[in-house]
């Protein structure tokens, strides 16, 4: 059982170290580890419901897992409010085409005329 909740650790930690580093591509490859995660820990619920006993190490896992998961959670959090903020800084902007080049802006303005 130990050892199902450390296995989910390390995938909760793979994601962690995904999150911080610089490439995009780390996050997708760190994704598969979440469903391992997800299947260690629904192996020791079951067996919690059958009625094993849970001894200190296993609850301590247990805490351990929960501060993981707590860090992780922080840390996409503040990759959206990242991106959320990026976002407006760029929608206040004068525009992009899709290729990522400045937009030509269009300008407004009024006609008189004499007559």
């Amino acid at each position: 059982m130990r050892s199902r909740i450390k296995e989910a650790r390390d995938r909760i930690e793979s994601l962690r170290l995904a999150l911080v580093s610089l490439a995009p591509e780390t996050i997708g490859a760190a994704l598969p580890g979440l469903e391992d995660a997800a299947l260690c820990l629904g192996s020791v619920e079951q067996e919690l419901r059958e009625g094993a006993c849970a001894p200190y190490e296993v609850r301590r896992e247990l805490k351990l897992l929960k501060n993981d998961l707590r860090i992780v959670g922080r840390l996409i959090e503040h990759g959206v409010a990242f991106c959320q903020g990026w976002a407006k800084m760029i929608g206040a902007g004068p525009g992009y085409t899709q290729m990522g080049g400045r937009a030509t802006p269009h300008s407004e303005g009024t006609v008189s005329l004499q007559g």
